[in-house]
């Protein structure tokens, strides 16, 4: 592979390259690597950058004075895939680098100060990669790493392919623990089976090792991993075992608001006890409240309730209607809050929904990421007409953002949102 560099500082690079096995690469001329510098096309003391247009501070490289280098470098290498290292561009991962590795000519951009006048990208940029969501003096050290991950996919690069096939990443897996002689030190034991000889039983222990390794650490590339029904059972009955217990979600009749934004009373839906039941029992809720300030109203609840959980009246003799044992009726939201706090010892932190964006929501990731994996009891509260009122809103501890596409209508039923916000939250993503 024939690799381009273009950079305000090329001996960085040079530097970052020149050990290892990338450095053995080059004498071998497995890789050929030409490096740029900015200022081969200027005069003396004359700079590549320049103010940038606007108010804002710092400066820019410029388009008219690297235009020259760009055009010959193009020239001498026409079926070169120009890729500039940019904060703004697709995040480099094992796919991308792989993908990247099948050319054969590269010619790898870096930016400094500012960036790039927007016309070189336009004229000259094939794709933009970033090496992670932070900011460099310069772009010579993310060029480094590009080089050297794409580098270990050429072959004749790496001593042991096979080795290349078993690193981090290698289909969306994080690499299993791995050792080495004494097999035993200060009391510490090398797994029994990794020294049995049994080539099959080693094989699959790495493998269950290595996907307990990425649940633990990086959950969000199992969903591009290849696994079978068995692996993926596995994971979740671990997942399941640090899941929070303690996760409520109540659903509002009063106070509530109208279309005019008055507060009203709503009335009771037959869908929402059934259909919400089920899903908090699919997303590992463990009660779900409705309230209802009427007792008329909790009346007729409690009447739906004890027909779905009669086995005399079930259709069909299955676990569907198991999901109804775990609605509890409350005239209100402080008795709801009352009784989490009678399940768990503590007063539950309260998140509300709202379909319309208001200051400080936050995103589903900080809840998931806060709550999932403690059993501090969270109530997640949904309002039933046009949705909760400013006061509980105010009185929440937090407020998520709202569920919608990209066109302007937005009425989702309450059950449909409840489902929804249940998968974002705790729904298994691979």
């Amino acid at each position: 592979m024939k690799i381009n560099t273009v950079s305000v500082f090329p001996n960085i690079i040079k530097n970052n390259l020149k050990y290892g096995i990338i450095g053995k690469s080059l004498k071998k001329n497995i890789i050929d690597i030409q490096n740029y510098s900015y200022t081969q096309f200027l005069s003396n003391n004359e700079r590549i950058d320049d103010q940038i247009y606007g108010h804002d501070p710092g400066m820019v490289i410029s388009y008219q004075k690297t235009y020259n280098l760009f055009k010959k470098i193009k020239e001498n290498n026409k079926s070169s895939k120009f890729i500039f290292m940019s904060p703004k561009g697709i995040l480099l991962n094992n796919d991308l680098v792989n993908k990247i590795s099948k050319e054969k000519n590269l010619t790898i951009v870096c930016g400094r100060y500012e960036g790039f006048d927007q016309r070189i990208i336009d004229d000259f940029c094939d794709i933009e990669v970033s090496i992670g969501d932070y900011i460099l003096s310069g772009g010579e050290i993310a060029a480094s790493i590009l080089i050297e991950s794409v580098s270990r996919m050429i072959k004749g690069v790496v001593g042991k392919e096979n080795s290349v096939i078993k690193d981090s990443f290698m289909n969306s897996l994080l690499k299993n623990p791995v050792y080495t002689k004494p097999e035993k030190f200060k009391g510490k034991k090398v797994p029994k089976i990794l020294i049995s000889g049994n080539h099959k039983k080693i094989n699959n222990f790495n493998r269950k090792e290595s996907l307990k390794t990425t649940l633990e650490k990086r959950e969000d590339l199992l969903s591009y991993s290849e696994l079978d029904s068995s692996e993926r059972n596995e994971l979740k009955s671990i997942k399941n075992i640090k899941f929070n217990k303690n996760i409520f979600i109540s659903l509002i009749h009063f106070p509530v608001k109208n279309i005019k934004n008055e507060i009203i009373k709503t009335s009771l839906t037959n869908l929402d006890i059934q259909d919400i039941a089920r899903t908090a029992k699919t997303y590992g809720i463990n009660k779900y409240f409705i309230t209802h300030p009427v007792k008329e109203q909790r009346i007729l609840a409690e009447k739906v309730i004890n027909f779905w959980d009669s086995e005399n009246k079930r259709i069909n003799e299955n676990s569907k209607h198991e999901a109804i044992k775990n609605i509890i009726i409350k005239n209100s939201i402080n008795d709801v809050i009352k009784e989490i706090k009678k399940i768990c010892g503590k007063k539950p932190t309260i998140i509300s929904t709202d379909a319309k964006r208001m200051k400080n929501m936050v995103n589903y990731d900080l809840i998931r990421n806060k709550f999932l994996s403690n059993n501090e009891p969270i109530l997640i509260v949904f309002g039933t007409g046009w949705g909760l009122t400013d006061d509980i809103i105010n009185k929440s501890d937090y407020i998520l953002k709202p569920i919608d596409g990209y066109n302007e209508y937005n009425h989702l039923s309450v059950r449909s949102a409840v489902a929804i916000i249940l998968d974002k939250l705790f729904g298994c993503k691979f």
